[in-house]
């Protein structure tokens, strides 16, 4: 049986962030962060500057935060990676408007985008969406014991634009699904924390394909 779990989803959404370690029952098994968590790519001698222009939600859940969760998470993977040098995610919120950040309505507008790049000095616009939030519980029962998974998938989209000309330059997708598993009838409730990781997991995977692809077509 599948049963959407809304109001956890929209609870966390609200807040913002995970609840402490202990807010929240646990799953039995916690899994190591993925292998390209630790990846980079060898970046060129000048390293051009990166402005996030705005990042939306376009998923079908309510997400007054999520934008700014999202930006947040990939200036600290921009400044992980050293591929590009990043404006601070905070310095961007303090010089532009929150609303035209969540909804990137600068890169839709030449005079907010020219406005911008003569702010920042920067050459790229890094922006983004998440495309899918969902949340999904499986519970399965036989003679001798009963079990449920936990299930938070996550897809995210990014794209590179020429912060002069406003041409596309790069693009990549991510998706990551976080599990919870509790068995022998051991009761539990989903833990935001497995938001956490999904988004996160989601944005480097998409970051790494977008940097990979900006990487093998800029010019040598």
């Amino acid at each position: 049986m599948i049963r959407k779990l809304v109001f956890f989803v929209i609870l966390f959404l609200l807040s913002g962030c995970a609840t402490g370690p202990g807010d929240a029952p646990r799953s039995e098994k916690t899994s190591a962060p993925p292998d390209f968590m630790n990846k980079t790519i060898d970046p060129p001698v000048e390293r051009n500057l990166v402005g996030i222009a705005g990042f939306q939600n376009r998923s079908t859940y309510s997400a007054d935060k999520l934008w700014d969760t999202s930006g947040q998470l990939v200036t600290n993977h921009l400044m992980d990676m050293m591929y590009f040098r990043v404006v601070e995610w905070e310095k961007m919120k303090r010089l532009f408007d929150w609303r035209d950040l969540s909804t990137m309505n600068i890169i839709d507008s030449p005079e907010k985008r020219s406005k911008m790049r003569k702010i920042l000095l920067c050459e790229l616009f890094l922006t983004g969406s998440v495309t899918y939030f969902d949340v999904n519980e499986q519970s399965k029962v036989s003679a001798l014991s009963k079990s449920k998974t936990i299930e938070t998938t996550i897809r995210v989209d990014l794209s590179l634009q020429d912060a002069v000309t406003g041409e596309y330059v790069s693009a990549g997708k991510g998706a990551w699904t976080e599990s919870q598993t509790f068995s022998k009838g051991k009761l539990g409730t989903w833990d935001p924390g497995a938001a956490d990781k999904a988004l996160d997991y989601a944005l480097r995977k998409a970051l790494l394909q977008l940097t990979e692809r900006y990487h093998r077509l800029a010019p040598k």
